[in-house]
C-alpha cells in the first residue's frame, strides 16, 4: 500500500510567512550591527522579491549593497564576511542589470582564485595556516563561481565551482552514510567528530545551486565526471537526510543524534535543497519519500516564523566540537537562517 502523502503546505500560509519574514529582514539588514550572515539575508531578500513580486525587498537589498559597491569589496577581513557577498551581488546583477554588482562579485572570486590559502590538492582553506576544509566553504565559494561563469560565459569559474564541490565531497563525506562532517583536518587525515546538520545543509544547497547552472544543456567535455560525482553525492546525502527527519518536520542539530535539539536553519536548508532537486528531477533521489519529507519540512519552517516575522529556533555561530558542544549552542534568530528560510519559502512558491 502506498504511503499517504502529507498535505501540501497552504500557499497562502507560505506567502504570508514569507512576507512577514522579508519585511522584518529588510528593516533589520539596514538597521542592526553587521553580521557575517547579512549577505545571506540579502540574498534571501532577492529570492523573496521575485517570489512575492514586491519592490521593497529588492530596494532593501540594493540599499544594503550600495556602500559596498562604492567602496569595493574588503578582501583582507574575516573570510566569512567578504566571501559571502559574491553570490548576492550576482543575484542583484541579475535582478537589476547593474554592472557594478557583477564586477564586485568578480573581484571577490578572482581574489579567491589567486590568493586564497589552499590544501595541497586545491581545497580552499578559510583559516590559514590551519590546513582545514570546512563544509560551509562549499556554499561560500562554489555557487557564486558557477553563477558567475554562466552569466559571464567564463569557463574557468564553472570549472572552479565543480572542483571545489568535488574537493569538499572527497575530504568531508562520510562514505557509509553520504552525510558530511563539519571540518576535515587535512594534514592529520582526521575530521571533526559530529555530523552537523547545518553543515550538511550548506553542502546540499551549494550542490543544487552549482548543478542548476549546467542544467538543461549539454555538459561540456571539460567538466568531465565532476557533475555526475556531485549529482550522485547529493542524491545519497538527501536520501540519508530524508531518513533522519523528525516527526515534527525538522532535523536535529547533530543530524544522526535524536538526543540533540531540533534546529530550524538546517531544516530550511534541507527544504530548499529538496525542493530544488525534486523540481529538477534529480537522479538517484527517492522521489516519493523526498516529496513527503519536503512537504513536512515546509510546513515545519513556516511554523517557526512568528507573528513579528522572526525565524526562530536557529542555532547561533557554531564552531566544530564534540556532541555536548553542538548541543549547547544557543538558539534564537540569525540573518543566515532568515536568508535561507526566505530562499526555501520562495522556492516553494515558484515551484507550485
Amino acid at each position: 500500500m502506498a504511503a499517504e502523502m502529507p498535505p501540501e503546505p497552504d500557499g497562502a500560509a507560505v506567502r504570508g510567512a514569507l512576507a512577514r519574514l522579508a519585511g522584518r529582514a529588510g528593516r533589520e539588514l539596514l538597521d542592526k550591527q553587521p553580521h557575517w550572515g547579512d549577505a545571506i539575508a540579502c540574498d534571501g531578500l532577492l529570492y523573496a522579491a521575485r517570489a512575492l513580486g514586491v519592490d521593497q525587498a529588492l530596494a532593501s537589498a540594493e540599499k544594503w549593497f550600495a556602500p559596498k559597491l562604492a567602496a569595493g569589496p574588503r578582501l583582507d577581513g574575516w573570510f566569512w564576511f567578504w566571501a559571502a557577498e559574491a553570490l548576492p551581488a550576482l543575484n542583484l546583477h541579475v535582478a537589476t542589470g547593474h554592472r557594478a554588482c557583477l564586477e564586485h562579485a568578480r573581484r571577490i572570486l578572482d581574489h579567491i582564485a589567486l590568493n586564497a590559502a589552499r590544501t595541497g590538492d586545491g581545497g580552499i582553506v578559510p583559516h590559514p595556516p590551519a590546513q582545514e576544509l570546512w563544509v560551509d566553504v562549499a556554499y561560500f565559494t562554489a555557487p557564486a563561481m558557477a553563477l558567475c561563469g554562466r552569466i559571464a560565459c567564463e569557463q574557468r569559474h564553472i570549472e572552479r565551482a565543480f572542483s571545489q564541490m568535488v574537493m569538499h565531497w572527497k575530504h568531508l563525506a562520510d562514505a557509509p552514510t553520504g552525510l558530511f562532517w563539519h571540518v576535515a583536518y587535512v594534514d592529520k587525515n582526521q575530521h571533526s567528530p559530529c555530523l552537523w546538520a547545518r553543515g550538511n545543509s550548506w553542502f546540499a544547497i551549494a550542490a543544487t545551486e552549482v548543478l542548476a547552472q549546467v542544467e538543461g544543456a549539454p555538459r561540456p567535455e571539460w567538466l568531465g565526471e565532476r557533475p555526475h560525482l556531485i549529482e550522485a553525492a547529493l542524491a545519497k546525502q538527501l536520501n540519508a537526510i530524508v531518513s533522519l527527519q523528525d516527526a515534527s518536520g525538522l532535523w536535529h542539530t547533530v543530524i544522526d543524534r535524536p538526543d540533540s535539539y531540533l534546529e530550524s536553519s538546517a531544516s530550511a536548508g534541507f527544504a530548499l535543497a529538496l525542493g530544488r532537486t525534486l523540481r529538477a528531477g534529480g537522479r538517484g533521489l527517492d522521489r516519493e519519500r523526498a516529496a513527503q519529507c519536503y512537504a513536512r519540512a515546509i510546513g515545519a519552517i513556516v511554523e517557526k516564523i512568528n507573528l513579528e516575522g522572526e525565524f526562530t529556533g536557529v542555532s547561533q555561530q557554531t564552531p566544530p566540537g564534540d556532541f555536548e558542544s553542538y548541543n549547547s549552542i544557543e538558539r534564537g534568530t540569525a540573518p543566515f537562517g532568515t536568508g535561507v528560510c526566505m530562499m526555501a519559502l520562495s522556492e516553494a512558491l515558484v515551484s507550485r
